[in-house]
């Protein structure tokens, strides 16, 4: 089991108590604003969902440090013991090896999930188009994929938007208000797709590299998941066009002073990308 460093932990820490903040003062405007002195930057398509940024330099651990968070948001937003992740990678090459890790029950991923939310069921979107009520039930279940399968415009056509009837059962015995905002065809009867099913269970959102997902679009398409939080990742998150709730900041000095990275950083630029490419691959 990997220690978590003295930064980690104060980043979660501070996760916590922006998430304890949002169920006491039942606003996640004003939580952000006692924690931090900034004001909140709502997303229009996801009015007073806590949507926040955790800063951590490349080196820093960010995936390990998402783990945690998991068992944070359970615990302390949700209050429940089985949840549901959306976990959003920004390519397949990542998504493979965020899988794998999770997947491998001797990897430091993966124990840090099973120390923080116990039962645990990893999935991949294929495995996840015909997952049972009972794994979502009993477990907490990741699922892990790129944004790319969730973000278009027209939803035809994808796997991801389509009724499947290994689905089917988990729209049974569930409330109007439950099914209120899933999609439906034109008889009414509700599609029994994967978008829907994780819209009637309102996954933790976990967005990797979220630099990368600060778009329309992207809000868009996380507001079809009726999320119950949104926890950015990213090194450089976005502070102009549309910025990120950056909710807690950890400095390249702080990684250095626990020798996850080496200072001073010294870099060779070369004006030929060529010669720089084979350099860099050599």
């Amino acid at each position: 089991m990997f220690r978590l460093k003295e930064y980690q932990q104060r980043t979660l820490d501070a996760l916590s108590e922006y998430f304890n903040a949002c169920v006491r003062l039942d606003d996640a405007d004003t939580a952000f604003y006692q924690m931090t002195r900034r004001t909140y930057a709502p997303v229009t398509a996801l009015p007073g969902l806590p949507y926040v940024c955790l800063r951590i330099p490349t080196g820093g651990g960010k995936t390990l440090v998402a783990c945690h968070a998991v068992g944070v948001a359970a615990r302390e937003l949700l209050q429940t013991e089985n949840i549901v992740v959306l976990w959003l990678v920004p390519s397949n090459a990542i998504r493979e090896q965020t899988i794998a890790a999770l997947k491998n029950r001797e990897h430091p991923y993966r124990q840090a999930l099973m120390e923080t939310v116990g039962d645990l069921t990893i999935l991949d979107i294929g495995e996840a188009l015909s997952v049972q009520p009972h794994t979502l039930n009993d477990s907490t279940t990741i699922i892990v994929s790129t944004m790319q399968a969730f973000r278009v415009e027209d939803t035809e056509g994808r796997k991801v938007y389509e009724s499947a009837g290994a689905l089917k059962g988990h729209f049974t015995n569930l409330s109007a208000e439950t099914l209120a905002g899933i999609q439906r065809h034109e008889d009414g009867e509700p599609i029994y797709s994967l978008a829907n099913v994780l819209r009637v269970h309102r996954p933790v959102v976990i967005v990797d590299e979220a630099h990368n997902a600060r778009t329309d679009l992207s809000f868009d398409t996380l507001a079809r998941f009726n999320p119950s939080c949104i926890i950015e990742f990213t090194a450089t998150p976005d502070t102009k066009t549309s910025p990120s709730n950056v909710l807690h900041t950890i400095s390249a000095a702080e990684l250095h002073a626990e020798d996850m990275i080496k200072m001073p950083i010294q870099l060779e630029t070369k004006p030929d990308w060529r010669e720089l490419l084979a350099d860099a691959i050599g």
